[in-house]
């Protein structure tokens, strides 16, 4: 009878321990991350902002359409890589995008929608304000 419980116990204890790692190793929270290079968006961004702040708000419209192609073409490589910064950039793509594509854009609100997506940008642990 003693052999049983001994052959249990042996049995029990790694079947135990290997299932409390996978357990906690299956709820850990995921490492995030960098999104890798971002100096692309950064350049077109940049030349949206030269647009906008000459006044020239349809031509930065039709530039931002590069940006947003680009950045959409990017997310199946991007957004696995940390899916909470690529959600804080994306909500701040698309501000601008909203700003600038309205039929009469606000000067004032596409240079501020631009402003919060380079901050993002540059930081994207940290959601526009």
């Amino acid at each position: 009878m003693r052999q049983i419980f001994l052959v249990i116990a042996l049995i029990a204890a790694p079947v135990a321990a290997f299932t409390s790692f996978e357990l906690y190793a299956n709820n850990a929270p995921a490492k995030t991350g960098d999104l890798g290079d971002l100096s692309s968006f950064k350049a077109i961004i940049a030349d949206v902002q030269s647009l906008a702040s000459k006044g020239d708000l349809s031509a930065a419209a039709k530039r931002i359409t590069d940006y947003e192609t680009a950045w959409d073409e990017a997310e199946t490589a991007i957004r696995p890589l940390n899916p909470n910064d690529w959600n804080n950039i994306d909500a701040a793509s698309d501000a601008a995008l909203k700003a600038l594509r309205q039929s009469a854009p606000s000067a004032d609100k596409v240079n501020k929608t631009l402003a919060a997506l380079v901050t993002v940008l540059n930081n994207p642990a940290q959601p526009a304000q």
